[in-house]
């Protein structure tokens, strides 16, 4: 299967001034599968249960957004980029900035497509310098954005890869796993691919595994200094101190389907350093026994079926 780069033409941003982040010796960035955020206008793209014959509306859509927004200010507070999966439109986005993140210093918003039906997208504190979107045929496409960090140039990608439901998708999962590596090996900058990979690391090995384990897909690390060629560090893997736990639940286990991959930049004593990541629980966002609540339209309970995770770095 042939891979392509497409430049994006247009993604729409907030009209403002160029940030910094707040914190002034901090960055951090989060990645967060929203879990089907559609929003209540029905254009015939969207998932069965999210239409109006279905009890989904403008009551229910704003609710969600508050709900959503309080999250999100309690428990991404300190984030500075924040990259969002399974969001329907821009809309959603505005909808959220307007609803009170604007009010958090979120003033700039993208989305990799406004006609798929759910797509990677991102808010942020700090504008963007530039953007682009990567995808191969039948894929999500990646969305790439270079920052300006207190002087350092950051690229973060971020991803929703192929689910593991259908056979077919195996190839093109294969192919999105080649070009985040491609990217890596030619990115200049220091380098963060984040989001929904679908690949848990000590699962699907013959996809995304540690570089120790032998041939894979996308080569992974738990050593940050290795995190070159191609290859890429992964929390989950940290020889020092590995992030324990999951991000999603099923068939009941705890799977590491959420991800946040670093070059090697960040681990060479020079400018912005990595210093860890954690998964974020809290609020409405789990059930009694700590797995992560789906959110529920009928009782408006729940937030999604993905917990977020969070990567923090030092300036």
């Amino acid at each position: 299967m042939k891979r392509f780069l497409f430049l994006m033409a247009i993604i729409p941003l907030l009209l403002s001034c160029t940030l910094s982040p707040e914190k002034d010796d901090r960055f951090e960035i989060v990645t967060w599968n929203m879990c089907e955020f559609f929003d209540s206008r029905e254009d015939g793209g969207e998932y069965a249960g999210w239409r109006e014959s279905d009890g989904w509306n403008d009551a229910k859509y704003n609710e969600r957004i508050k709900k959503c927004v309080m999250y999100m200010a309690s428990n991404f507070k300190d984030a500075d980029v924040i990259v969002l999966e399974e969001v329907e439109s821009s809309e959603v986005l505005i909808s959220l900035l307007e609803g009170g993140l604007k009010k958090e210093g979120f003033l700039y918003y993208g989305i990799a497509s406004d006609d798929s039906a759910l797509s990677v997208a991102f808010i942020s504190r700090i504008k963007p310098i530039s953007l682009r979107l990567l995808f191969v045929p039948s894929s999500r496409p990646m969305l790439s954005m270079d920052f300006n960090v207190n002087g350092d140039m950051v690229r973060v990608i971020g991803v929703h890869l192929r689910s593991r439901l259908k056979d077919e998708n195996e190839e093109i999962r294969r192919e999105e796993l080649l070009m985040i590596k491609d990217e890596a090996d030619k990115c200049d900058y220091p380098l963060i691919v984040l989001g929904d990979f679908n690949i848990d690391p000590f699962i699907h090995k013959e996809e995304m595994c540690d570089i120790r384990e032998g041939e894979t897909t996308l080569p992974l690390t738990g050593d940050g200094s290795r995190a070159y060629g191609g290859r890429l560090f992964s929390p989950y893997l940290d020889y020092a101190s590995p992030l324990s736990g999951g991000t999603y639940y099923f068939g009941g286990q705890w799977e590491r389907l959420d991800n946040i991959l670093l070059s090697s930049s960040f681990f060479d004593g020079d400018g912005i350093e990595y210093e860890g990541t954690t998964i974020i629980k809290g609020g409405d966002s789990s059930d009694y026994s700590g797995r992560p609540l789906k959110y529920d339209k009928s009782t408006g309970k729940g937030m999604s079926d993905h917990f977020a995770l969070k990567s923090t770095f030092r300036l």
